[in-house]
């Protein structure tokens, strides 16, 4: 341009001044950069022989002065003047160095500048940073050029303005690092997440500050230290599996949880991701973890878990459209399945039975239709073969109208419904036990009233006899014979009251000792000798030396009532025949009569409790039909059977089974 006047040559000497200038500015590197930048201006101005050096920052028509020489050229850092009123307007429009030797002689004598302040001599260039305009470099005095500027101080201006442009570019990146840094210095500081570099094999390169706050250490106590060394042993061992296979193959492993050891010899949780860093030719150089404590969180899914497992509930979750099933820990212990093993949804299906299969599957499908939730109680037979009852609860999640989703909770009943089918049980014997206890009340209530009353009326018919003016003495005999006949049958039927009583209330078990059977059975029927002789009864024997294992006292009860029955249904001047019969395994104990006999209804109802026949002898005997009941517990309770045979008006006969064996 017009304003550049170059002589056609230039001296060593003034050339070697520059070179050794521009090596003394680029070898500042123990000084800051906005030191260096000031120092260059100080001594390009005294080397020019210029006043003043600046340089600025330009944006949009505003000048901003950012550094200057000298001290007291009446600038200041920050300094804004307009674009146009300065000589850098010019430097701009031509995008390379401007170099005036004497502004009044020159085409810009009436640049607004030139008028302000009066500047004679400017050299200046661009600063391109990124290829964008950052400001200028430039020089100026209030004096004209002695000498005019040379080539070599157009190079000088233009390696500075390059020179000035990379140091103001490293300081900017500089000054954004630092601010990053202090922002990172920051977060870590105070994040609840630990950051770490580490070598291959685990040993810490760089740790974030946040370490004193989670593990109670300073960085520079871990520095240099091996990161599996604070590792709990236990854990060690299992993350060298299938984590360290993982974070081999796919360069990054996440969320792995492992006990660390703190600066208190406390063992915390922690949870990490470790990423593999590689260098430019993709080869493994370190690793970066980060980490958090995760102790109150692990506490709480254990309690969690523990819940879960003394509830004998888990959760589950069925993905829709990836068909994915996910069943908590406990879910795998109802179903005996292995834990992590894969599962799918026809599999976790078919471990309910047909029925049950077939209400789970429409209890589903309706979820998903409709969004009705559903609560089902099921029979379930696991992968052991073990029955069991469960609940299954499940719900549909919906996204846009559309089921994505089923979720819910599977919770073994087993033993709930186990209790309630013991308390249903319960139920039905203390309902029985109540019909019995009624029952018992209704024969106390008519039986026992009945036999007083007939006691009580032939007492006071007796009692008039007595007082009759002609005493009948036969009569009177008579009479007493039916009052002590019915005192008999009362203390008979009282005796099988109390021992029914026992056996249905659980009070009276068998008490079992070897025993002489035939000794027993003469003992019954000597007892029996009178009642027999009085209706001309004859009573037979045919019985041998042949021990047992029983109940003496039961089975002398079982023997005194069959025996007493013959009695009662005989014929006058018949016979009883009680006799013994031994096999291998048992024995039988046989009481036949040759008297009323029975029908075929009336022996279907001898043993039931709520309409046992009650018939009275062949001498008007009263009977109550319970002491066939207690025959019949009393069997029951040796493990044996009763058989009656019998035909109307031909007698009857009872045969009694009883094991030999001891029981």
């Amino acid at each position: 341009m017009g304003s550049r006047q170059v002589k056609p040559s230039f001296g060593k000497n003034e050339m070697e001044r520059r070179l050794q200038l521009l090596y003394q500015i680029t070898s500042q590197t123990k000084k800051s950069l906005n030191e260096q930048l000031n120092n260059a201006l100080e001594l390009t101005t005294k080397l020019l022989d210029m006043e003043i050096g600046i340089i600025s920052s330009i944006s949009d028509d505003s000048y901003t002065v950012r550094n200057f020489f000298p001290a007291d050229s009446g600038l200041s850092e920050g300094q804004v003047f307009e674009l146009g009123s300065t000589y850098c307007s010019i430097t701009l429009q031509s995008e390379e160095v401007v170099a005036i030797n004497h502004m009044k002689e020159s085409e810009y004598e009436r640049h607004p500048c030139y008028a302000a302040f009066s500047l004679e001599a400017y050299i200046g260039i661009p600063v391109i940073i990124d290829n964008e305009v950052y400001g200028t470099i430039n020089f100026s005095s209030s004096q004209p050029r002695k000498e005019e500027f040379r080539e070599y101080d157009y190079m000088l201006i233009k390696l500075l303005g390059e020179w000035a442009a990379a140091t103001i570019k490293r300081a900017r990146i500089e000054d954004d690092l630092k601010e990053k840094n202090e922002r990172l210095e920051l977060i870590s500081t105070n994040s609840a997440d630990l950051i770490c570099l580490h070598a291959l094999d685990g040993v810490y390169e760089y740790i974030s500050p946040s370490v004193i706050n989670i593990l109670g250490y300073s960085f520079k106590e871990l520095l240099g230290k091996n990161h599996a060394d604070l590792i709990h042993e236990d854990d060690l061992e299992e993350l060298k599996g299938s984590p360290y296979q993982e974070l081999k193959d796919k360069g990054v492993v996440t969320n792995v949880r492992y006990r660390i050891k703190n600066k208190k010899d406390e063992y915390i949780w922690f949870e990490s991701s470790v990423k593999t860093v590689v260098g430019e030719d993709g080869s493994p150089i370190g690793l970066q973890s980060i980490s958090r404590e995760v102790t109150d969180r692990k506490r709480l899914e254990t309690m969690f878990e523990q819940a879960q497992e003394m509830a004998s509930v888990g959760g589950w979750e069925f993905d829709l459209e990836s068909g994915k099933l996910f069943w908590t820990d406990e879910v795998y212990r109802i179903h005996d399945k292995e834990i992590g093993s894969e599962v799918f949804v026809d599999e976790g299906l078919n471990y309910f039975p047909d029925e049950a299969k077939e209400e789970l599957e429409a209890a589903i499908s309706r979820t998903i239709n409709t969004g009705q939730k559903y609560d089902l109680v099921l029979p379930f037979i696991s992968e052991k073969g073990v029955n069991k009852w469960v609940r299954a609860i499940g719900k549909a999640h919906y996204e846009s109208g559309k089921a994505m989703s089923l979720s819910g909770t599977f919770q073994d009943l087993s033993k709930q419904v186990k209790y309630e089918k013991r308390i249903i049980a319960q139920n039905e014997e203390l309902l029985k036990l109540t019909k019995t206890r009624d029952k018992l009340y209704s024969i106390i209530a008519h039986d026992l009233k009945g036999a007083f009353f007939g006691i009580k009326g032939l007492l006071g018919i007796l009692l008039e006899d007595i007082e009759a003016p002609d005493i009948d003495r036969e009569s009177i005999k008579e009479k007493m014979n039916m009052v002590h006949l019915s005192a008999e049958n009362t203390y008979e039927l009282l005796e099988n009251l109390l021992d029914w009583v026992k056996i249905q209330n659980g009070d009276a078990s068998p008490v079992i000792e070897q025993m002489d059977l035939k000794g027993l059975l003469l003992n019954s029927i000597s007892v029996f000798e009178s009642a027999a002789v009085n209706k001309g009864v004859q009573i037979e024997s045919q019985v041998e030396n042949i021990f047992v294992h029983g109940d003496q006292n039961m089975l002398s009860t079982l023997v005194r009532n069959l025996i007493s029955n013959a009695i009662k249904y005989s014929d006058k001047n018949s016979k009883v025949i009680v006799g013994i019969e031994e096999f291998s395994n048992y024995i039988n104990i046989r009481v036949k009569d040759f008297g009323l006999g029975m029908s075929a209804d009336v022996k279907k109802l001898l043993f039931n409790k709520e309409e046992r026949p009650q018939r009275r002898g062949t001498m008007y005997e009263k009977g109550t039909g319970l002491g066939l009941l207690l025959c019949a517990d009393i069997v029951e309770a040796h493990n044996g059977s009763i058989e009656v045979i019998s035909e109307e008006n031909k007698g009857s006969e009872f045969i009694v089974s009883i094991p030999k064996a001891k029981k």
